[in-house]
């Protein structure tokens, strides 16, 4: 099919598009009062007055298919729909590419990944229990159903586009409040926005639209990660809780200065130190990634641990029984510390001015979470 466009006079075009936008309005206005016997030809001359206020400058980038295309790469098939629906005017414009911009919507980075119809059967019978959802991605290839068009968008956590059926089932609503981190002084004293997860460099002013959607929403419009970055989320809020559990039933000055910032490496205030890491663990995961890489090993190739000895980042500790372990000494940037107020101290609490309203950094989504001033202040 070809579409023959006459770009001569784009006034009289103008004029006439209106005009037929005129002419529908009273046709449909006839139609509705059942008066098509008095509808003439004459109803033209007299509609010309008539504009079509839906014609503009945003209305007219939908009626170009490259300008279409593009837009509609970046959008699911609800958010298509939704943008459909906004008016008259933008809905012409996209019927005409239908067929094309449906086909051109956002996908799932899974989409082209085989099925794995093995664990599809029992991914869904322990998917009803989130507690059983983070060991059941362990070691799984592939995914366990096909992907949806219909809701897709991107992990709040690293930006990869998942669908429903490949995002991680949300944690329990009660769960929400385990989900807080508190954030050392020099992160508190900093303006929300220099906190705000991507950061905003856009020269164009700041606004509240685009500041709510930096900041955390777990707890207003879900939780939606993918599978990678919603393993664990149980198993780390434990190990965080436990942290100031463990302070408060001993004595409270032990491991003082242990808290951190929530924010970890990305902290105003952060500090680099020495770590010690496992060197078989660390050997493990090196080679399951080479291995996914190259099936076939080269010649030459064993165990990390048989590969690479001691040395100066590298120290051998002989443990008890004589088990010599290597352990990996590295330099890695922590957040700085926390306070520890006196009145969650005397109550035997914690994290209770993050729970209640306050500025803190969201475990889930790695996104600051606004506190109940900011929300007010900024219209978000």
């Amino acid at each position: 099919m070809a579409v023959f466009v006459d770009l001569d006079d784009d006034a009289d075009a103008s004029n006439d598009a209106d005009a037929r936008y005129a002419t529908e309005c009273q046709a449909r206005a006839a139609f509705e009062t059942g008066g098509l016997g008095g509808l003439s030809i004459a109803s033209e001359r007299t509609g010309e007055g008539v504009v079509n206020a839906n014609r503009n400058s945003v209305t007219e980038v939908f009626a170009c298919y490259p300008a279409s295309t593009l837009i509609t790469s970046h959008i699911d098939l609800n958010t298509l729909d939704s943008l459909a629906r906004t008016c008259r005017q933008i809905r012409e414009n996209l019927l005409q590419f239908r067929s094309q911009l449906i086909s051109r919507t956002l996908r799932c980075s899974n989409d082209a990944v085989a099925l794995s119809k093995d664990h599809t059967l029992r991914y869904r019978a322990r998917a009803s229990n989130w507690y059983f959802v983070e060991e059941d991605g362990v070691d799984r290839e592939g995914k366990v159903g096909e992907c949806a068009r219909d809701l897709v968008a991107g992990c709040r956590r690293c930006g990869e586009v998942v669908c429903r059926n490949c995002a991680m089932k949300p944690p329990a609503p009660i769960l929400l409040n385990h989900r807080h981190r508190r954030l050392c002084p020099t992160c508190l004293s900093l303006p929300l926005p220099a906190l705000v997860t991507p950061p905003i460099t856009t020269p164009s002013p700041l606004t509240s639209d685009t500041l709510a959607r930096s900041v955390c929403q777990c707890a207003t419009s879900g939780v939606w990660l993918c599978q990678p970055c919603g393993r664990g989320l149980r198993s780390t809020d434990n190990t965080y809780d436990s942290v100031w559990r463990w302070r408060m039933q001993y004595d409270p000055s032990l491991t003082e200065g242990s808290r951190r910032c929530g924010r970890a490496g990305g902290c105003a205030a952060a500090v680099g130190v020495e770590e010690e890491v496992d060197c078989d663990a660390e050997d493990g995961r090196e080679g399951d990634s080479r291995g996914a890489t190259s099936p076939t090993p080269s010649l030459g190739s064993g165990s990390g641990s048989e590969r690479r000895g001691a040395g100066y980042a590298r120290h051998e500790i002989e443990g008890i029984g004589g088990v010599v372990k290597r352990k990996l000494i590295r330099r890695a940037r922590v957040g700085a510390p926390v306070e520890e107020w006196e009145d969650e101290r005397g109550v035997g609490r914690f994290m209770v001015r993050e729970r209640e309203g306050g500025r803190s950094w969201c475990g889930w989504c790695w996104r600051v979470v606004a506190g109940e001033g900011e929300r007010g202040e900024w219209g978000i």
